[in-house]
């Protein structure tokens, strides 16, 4: 697997609800934030600040996961 960590702007959708689209690393994980009001440019940053922090989160909680996974303290008994 390549050690790809691109962050893009995958697109932005105008609606009821204006929304940003961002994808992240090799498997192209995608989170929509939504934009605020004013200069699209600054709503669109603003939401990928937004988004940066759920990405951060979700590596953290996950990276936690495996380590109680392999310790044998969460998803059941581990057999190797």
């Amino acid at each position: 697997m390549p050690d790809e960590t691109t962050f893009e702007l995958a697109s932005v959708h105008f609606g009821a609800e204006p929304v940003a689209v961002f994808r992240f690393g090799y498997e192209r994980f995608e989170l929509r934030a939504r934009l605020g009001p004013g200069n699209l440019e600054h709503a669109i940053a603003a939401a990928a600040e937004v988004a940066a922090s759920v990405f951060a989160r979700w590596s953290h909680d996950a990276l936690a996961f495996a380590q109680r996974v392999r310790a044998g303290e969460d998803g059941g008994p581990v057999h190797h």
